[in-house]
């Protein structure tokens, strides 16, 4: 019985701070500012006063004027996986998130941002050589509407999808070379 009133007792204060935190720090539904991802696709984890929060696609988010810092970026996507059944895709975002980084947000309109698709996708192409043996590299960077870059691991639920596949032909349409892209 102790145990159940000091745990209760614990809980009253750890609840006591959260909602001293939530009246000083956090955001409130009564806040006038408040954050619109207007694309569909992208969520955006932002920091709010030391918290990451989820901002999700089309939706209107309680913030609170302020500048939010981006800490991740995840883009999902409909489609079909291998056995063309329908599944959820998605790309991580990484650094740099481009006009994403910081988001100033204030009231009393809705700030609205985009971001995702369309996507570009850039495949520099290099020519290397080492101990007398040619190598051509071809990278691969995926940049959203919003110049935010994008990881090119595409997952499709949980299960990390198979690396891309590449070929490369001639002008005649002749395929000189294939392979999949390899990471590192």
């Amino acid at each position: 019985m102790k145990r159940l009133l000091i745990l209760i007792g614990a809980g009253i204060l750890l609840g006591g701070g959260l909602a001293a935190w939530a009246a000083t720090a956090g955001p409130s539904a009564t806040d006038a500012a408040k954050l619109k991802v207007a694309t569909p696709g992208p969520v955006l984890e932002v920091d709010v006063g030391g918290k990451k929060v989820a901002i999700p696609p089309l939706k209107e988010v309680a913030v609170g004027d302020r500048t939010l810092e981006t800490k991740g970026i995840k883009l999902h996507g409909q489609g079909k996986d291998t056995k063309n059944r329908p599944a959820v895709w998605r790309l991580d975002g990484i650094k740099p998130f481009g006009d994403l980084e910081k988001i100033e947000v204030s009231g009393p309109d809705v700030t609205t941002i985009e971001g995702g698709a369309p996507l570009t996708i850039l495949t520099p192409v290099g020519v290397s050589v080492k101990n007398g043996q040619k190598t051509l590299t071809v990278g691969l960077h995926i940049i959203g509407k919003a110049k935010e870059h994008y990881s090119t691991v595409a997952y499709m639920g949980l299960i990390r999808a198979s690396n891309p596949k590449i070929a490369i032909v001639d002008e005649s349409g002749k395929v000189l070379h294939t392979g999949s892209y390899e990471y590192g």
